[in-house]
């Protein structure tokens, strides 16, 4: 594998475009499944997941990046990111592949070139420079406020579906 200073990521396609995250903000990759839509969501929110009783909210990319809007496609994926305080899933057309990337393959973007610093660089994959995502700055806190408002209902309604312990 790469040398220890080396990055792993994981790259995708959402609406067309690879994208590319650190692969250590990744929990796991599972196939859509059906998704909790309660009414009066922000466009973004797909809707939420039922992750072992856990209500994960699903981010649509191609939304948040303003890209022409589509359906999911028969086999998308969810990746869960699971490393920071409040987990969330980005819904995407398919996860690629898991690649090491040697620190001289990362290419830092300027500060100030992309929205609310949300890649922090990028790597050439298939003959095309990739963005490279930061998973704590693809949104913005008031819209991680509002998220975690509805997930806080959509947690509460997980709940009360589970039947009590004995």
């Amino acid at each position: 594998m790469g040398s220890p200073h080396s990055a792993t990521l994981l790259l995708f396609q959402v609406a067309g475009e690879t994208c590319a995250i650190p692969a250590e903000a990744v929990k796991q990759v599972v196939p859509l499944a059906a998704l909790n839509r309660p009414p009066g969501l922000p466009p973004v929110l797909e809707g939420f997941l039922n992750l072992g009783g856990t209500a994960v909210p699903v981010i649509r990319l191609e939304r948040l990046f303003g890209l022409p809007p589509q359906p999911p496609p028969l086999h998308a994926h969810l990746v869960v990111l699971g490393r920071q305080e409040h987990p969330f899933a980005l819904l995407v057309s398919r996860a690629l592949d898991i690649v090491p990337v040697a620190p001289e393959g990362l290419r830092p973007i300027p500060k100030g070139s992309t929205f609310n610093e949300c890649a922090t660089a990028e790597v050439e994959a298939g003959g095309r420079a990739v963005p490279v995502l930061s998973p704590g700055r693809l949104l913005l806190e008031s819209e991680r406020q509002a998220i975690a408002a509805f997930q806080e209902t959509a947690q509460r309604y997980l709940d009360e579906l589970e039947p009590p312990s004995a």
